[in-house]
C-alpha cells in the first residue's frame, strides 16, 4: 500500500519536473524552476507519518513551539489575522522576518487538506530585521490509509541575497531539517493525542 503510494507520487512529481535533491531518513526534498519570473527555485519536501490531520493542525497552530521544529525560527506570534515570524539570517547576513496570512481549504475529492501561507510584506515594517518580500508556502495533508498521512510542504522564499545557488541550497536544507523536526514533534505529546479537528474545520470537511 505504501509502496504503491510512493510510485504514484513519484510519477506525479516527475510530470511536474521536480528534481530530487535530498532523499534521506524517509524525507524527500525536490526543487524546480517553475517560471522565468521567479528568481529562485521552488522547493518541495514530503514524508509519511502515522498521524491524523488533526495532529498536524495542532502543531501548526501552536506558535509557542515553532522555534523547536521550524529550522532557523527565532520568534513566531499572531498579529490579528496574520502571523509574524523572525528567522536567523544565513551565515553573515542579517536576521529576516516574514508576515503571512493563512487560508485552509478542504479538497473533498481526495480528502486532502491544503493550508496556504501567503506573504504580506506591507504589514508592520520592523527596522530590526530585513523583511522577506517574496514568500509563499503551503502544506498539503493527504491520507494514505486510516492511520498514515503524507505531509507535503512547498516553499518559495527569496531572502533578498544575491548568491542564487547558495540560497537554493539553503532553502532545500532548511526544508529537510524542518520536516525532520516536524516528524519528531508529531510523535510527541500533546500533538500525538490530537485526533479531532477544530470545530470550524470539521464543518468544512462535511460541507458538500
Amino acid at each position: 500500500m505504501v509502496l504503491g503510494g510512493c510510485i504514484l507520487l513519484s510519477n506525479a512529481l516527475l510530470a511536474e519536473n521536480w528534481q530530487l535533491k535530498i532523499d534521506d531518513e524517509g524525507i524527500q526534498v525536490f526543487q524546480q524552476q517553475k517560471h522565468d519570473q521567479y528568481h529562485l527555485l521552488h522547493t518541495k519536501g514530503e514524508f509519511q507519518v502515522t498521524a491524523q490531520p488533526a495532529t498536524v493542525f495542532a502543531l501548526l497552530r501552536d506558535l509557542t513551539v515553532c522555534q523547536q521544529w521550524i529550522y532557523g525560527c527565532l520568534e513566531a506570534k499572531r498579529e490579528n489575522e496574520w502571523v509574524h515570524m523572525v528567522f536567523k539570517g544565513p551565515l553573515w547576513f542579517s536576521d529576516r522576518d516574514v508576515v503571512f496570512d493563512i487560508e485552509v481549504t478542504f479538497l473533498s475529492e481526495q480528502q486532502q487538506w491544503l493550508i496556504q501561507l501567503t506573504g504580506q510584506p506591507q504589514f508592520k515594517p520592523n527596522d530590526d530585521y530585513v523583511r522577506i518580500d517574496d514568500f509563499n508556502a503551503s502544506w498539503l495533508l493527504t491520507p494514505i490509509d486510516q492511520n498514515q498521512l503524507l505531509v507535503t510542504y512547498e516553499l518559495y522564499m527569496d531572502p533578498g541575497i544575491k548568491l542564487k545557488s547558495g540560497v537554493n541550497k539553503y532553502n532545500r536544507d532548511v526544508t529537510f531539517r524542518t520536516l525532520k523536526n516536524m516528524r519528531e514533534m508529531l510523535n510527541q505529546s500533546p500533538y500525538i493525542e490530537q485526533k479531532v479537528l477544530p470545530e470550524k474545520y470539521q464543518k468544512m470537511s462535511t460541507e458538500e
